[in-house]
């Protein structure tokens, strides 16, 4: 069943809710590394299903809205570049991978670098540097193995969101 942008679908709501959450506890509960600033985490994959499912503005969403209940939960100050990265992270993963015939080249591929060169490069790293009160470049080059670390892992963990999001699409729960 098709549904106008002025529709609400209560399914999607509450699926996007859950994804906000699970982002949310993947990123403060369940750090692969966590330093202040260098920090790998799985929380993107909840959002990758979110931009599969949903679309752009779906998994912009999810990335801003977990960034903004992680703040004030976890005592944190926030770092208003860094949300604006998350969001556009969100946005990406929703451009890139919300094709009905997505593959690994070049949708997944493209998406790993792009996510990286634009929010992990540019806008966290600035946001970081400026908030810290560091010079941009030598923390830019100090974080390049986080940028290739998440570049590996997005490409990694794609076919299995692929088979995930094929099994929630047949599924009644996430129409």
């Amino acid at each position: 069943m098709k549904h106008s942008i002025n529709h609400v679908n209560i399914r999607q709501l509450a699926a996007i809710a859950m994804l906000i959450t699970l982002t949310f506890i993947l990123e403060r509960f369940v750090p692969i590394v966590n330093l202040p600033t260098f920090r790998i985490t799985i929380s993107f994959i909840p959002v990758m299903i979110c931009g599969m499912l949903y679309g752009p503005f779906s998994a912009a969403i999810v990335y801003g809205v977990s960034d903004l209940i992680g703040w004030p939960i976890m005592g944190l100050v926030p770092i208003p570049l860094v949300l604006v990265s998350r969001i556009v992270n969100g946005f990406l993963f929703g451009l890139f991978l919300h094709k009905e015939n997505v593959k690994f080249w070049p949708h997944a591929v493209t998406c790993a670098f792009a996510t990286q060169i634009i929010c992990g490069a540019g806008l966290t790293t600035f946001g970081l540097a400026h908030f810290f009160g560091n010079p941009f470049f030598p923390l830019l080059i100090s974080r390049i193995p986080i940028f290739i670390t998440y570049i590996v892992l997005q490409m990694a963990v794609f076919p299995l969101m692929l088979k995930l999001r094929d099994s929630l699409r047949k599924s009644a729960l996430w129409g």
